[in-house]
C-alpha cells in the first residue's frame, strides 16, 4: 500500500510540473506587445538608430565648420647627406644631424558656411523623419499581420467545427450501417464529407502554421515557441470628411514633409554653392618651426622662424556663361524646379489617394452590413434545419448544405471586418496618425 501511494505522490508531482512548465512555455501576445518586440527585433530600425545617432552628433557640433585646421610635424635627419662610392667616400658627421620643429593653422572663411551649417542641421531632421516613417511602418505592418493571424484562427475554428459535425454524422451512420438502415450510398457520402472537410481544415492550417511562425520569427522568438494572440476583430464605423481630413492632415504625411526638405535641401545647396563658387573666400594661415642651426648638431643653438598671411580669392570662372562652374549652376536650378513639380505630383496623389480610401472605407462598411444581414440568415436556416434533421424529415446533405452556408457567411462577414480595418489602419498611415486619433477626431463620429 505504502508503494502505491509513493507511486501516486511521485505522479501527483510529476503532473504538477508539468501543467507549470507548459503554462510558464505559453506566450500570450497582444497587439502592443507584438509591435514593441517587432520595433526591437527590426534591424533595418536599428541601422536607422545608428545613422539617426551620427546625424544628431555633427547637428550638435556645427561649430565644427568655424574651427581651423591644425598641423603638427617633427623631422630628424638621422643621416647627413655624404657621398657612398666617389670621392671623399661614406663619412659620418655628427656635426651636420638636424631635426626640426613646425606648427601650422589654416583658416578659411567664406560667405557659405552658414549654409553648410543648415544643411547638416537639415540631414539630422530628414533623418529624424526617415526613423520615425520606418517605425511606423514596422507598427503598421505588425498590425496587419496581427489581425490576419486573428482572423485565420477564427477560420480554424469554424473549419473545426464543420469537421465535428461531419463526423458526428459519420459515427451515427456507422452505427445505421452496421444496423441494416442505410446503404452504401449514405455511408460513402458520410464518409466523403469527413475527408473534405479534413482536407480543407488541413490545407488552412498549414497556410496558418507557417505564417504564425514567421510572425514569431519576427518578433525574436523561437520559430516553435507556443504562443496565443489575445484580441478580437471589432471595428466600428466611423464617417469621414475627406476634404476636411486633407486640408489638416495632408502637410503631416512623411513623404510630403520629405520631399519639402529635399526642396530646402537643395536650396541650400544651391546657396552654399553660390556664396561658396562665386563670393570671394579669406584664408588666414600662421605657422612657427624651429630647427638647429646649420653644422651645430643636435646640441647645437636653436633657430626658430614665425610666419603669417592672409590671402583673398576672387573666383571668376563661375561668372562666365557657358563655362562647366557656370553650367553646373543651371543644373542645380533645374533639380530645384523637378523637386518643386514632384511636390504638387505627390501632394495631388495624395488627396486622391485619402479620397479612394474613405471611398472604400464606406464601401466595405457596406459590405459588413450585408454580410452580418447573411449570417443572421444564415444562422436561422440552420437552426430550422437542425431542428428538421433531428427529428427526421431534413437530409444530412441538405443540412449540411445549411451549415456551409452558415460557415461561408461567417467566414466572409470576417473578411470584411479584416478589410475594413485594413482600410482603417491605411488611412491612419497615410495620415501620419494613429487609429485612436483617428477615431477621436473632431471631423469623425462613430455611429454604432
Amino acid at each position: 500500500m505504502n508503494y502505491i501511494y509513493k507511486k501516486a505522490f511521485f505522479l501527483l508531482i510529476f503532473l504538477f510540473n508539468w501543467f507549470l512548465y507548459s503554462g510558464a512555455a505559453s506566450i500570450s501576445l497582444s497587439l502592443d506587445e507584438a509591435i514593441n518586440r517587432a520595433l526591437d527585433q527590426s534591424i533595418n530600425l536599428q541601422k536607422s538608430a545608428i545613422d539617426l545617432n551620427l546625424a544628431h552628433y555633427r547637428a550638435n557640433n556645427l561649430w565644427s565648420e568655424l574651427i581651423p585646421s591644425f598641423s603638427l610635424g617633427a623631422r630628424m635627419d638621422i643621416l647627413p647627406g655624404t657621398p657612398l662610392f666617389t670621392d671623399p667616400g661614406f663619412s659620418f658627421n655628427s656635426d651636420a644631424l638636424s631635426y626640426s620643429l613646425s606648427f601650422g593653422v589654416t583658416m578659411r572663411l567664406n560667405l557659405g558656411i552658414p549654409s553648410s551649417m543648415m544643411l547638416t542641421e537639415l540631414a539630422y531632421r530628414r533623418g529624424l523623419l526617415d526613423y520615425e516613417n520606418a517605425r511606423k511602418r514596422v507598427t503598421l505592418d505588425i498590425t496587419k499581420i496581427f489581425y490576419n493571424l486573428l482572423a485565420g484562427q477564427v477560420n480554424l475554428r469554424n473549419l473545426e467545427n464543420s469537421l465535428n459535425l461531419a463526423e458526428r454524422h459519420l459515427e451515427r451512420n456507422r452505427i445505421a450501417r452496421a444496423n441494416g438502415l442505410i446503404g452504401e450510398l449514405p455511408w460513402l457520402q458520410s464518409r466523403l464529407s469527413v475527408e473534405t472537410a479534413r482536407y480543407t481544415l488541413s490545407t488552412e492550417q498549414g497556410v496558418y502554421d507557417i505564417a504564425f511562425k514567421d510572425f514569431l520569427t519576427t518578433l525574436g522568438f523561437e520559430r516553435d515557441a507556443e504562443a496565443v494572440l489575445v484580441g478580437s476583430i471589432n471595428p466600428e464605423y466611423l464617417e469621414f470628411d475627406p476634404e476636411a481630413m486633407i486640408l489638416e492632415y495632408l502637410p503631416r504625411r512623411p513623404d510630403i514633409i520629405s520631399q519639402r526638405q529635399t526642396i530646402e535641401r537643395l536650396e541650400l545647396s544651391q546657396r552654399q554653392r553660390n556664396l561658396s563658387s562665386k563670393a570671394p573666400s579669406l584664408s588666414l594661415s600662421a605657422g612657427w618651426s624651429a630647427s638647429p642651426q646649420r653644422n651645430t648638431g643636435l646640441g647645437g643653438s636653436i633657430s626658430d622662424n614665425l610666419s603669417a598671411s592672409v590671402s583673398l580669392s576672387i573666383p571668376i570662372d563661375p561668372w562666365i556663361p557657358g563655362t562647366s562652374s557656370n553650367q553646373d549652376f543651371r543644373s542645380i536650378e533645374a533639380e530645384l524646379e523637378k523637386a518643386r513639380l514632384d511636390l504638387i505630383e505627390r501632394e495631388n496623389l495624395a488627396r486622391a489617394y485619402v479620397r479612394s480610401l474613405s471611398e472604400r472605407l464606406r464601401n466595405s462598411w457596406n459590405s459588413i452590413q450585408i454580410a452580418r444581414l447573411r449570417v443572421e440568415i444564415a444562422q436561422r436556416t440552420y437552426e430550422l434545419s437542425e431542428a428538421g434533421f433531428n427529428a427526421g424529415t431534413v437530409e444530412f446533405l441538405s443540412f449540411e448544405n445549411t451549415y456551409n452556408d452558415l460557415n461561408d457567411a461567417r467566414f466572409r462577414l470576417l473578411q470584411s471586418e479584416l478589410a475594413y480595418l485594413n482600410n482603417l489602419l491605411d488611412l491612419a498611415y497615410e495620415l501620419n496618425i494613429d487609429l485612436q486619433t483617428l477615431s477621436n477626431n473632431n471631423i469623425s463620429r462613430s455611429i454604432n
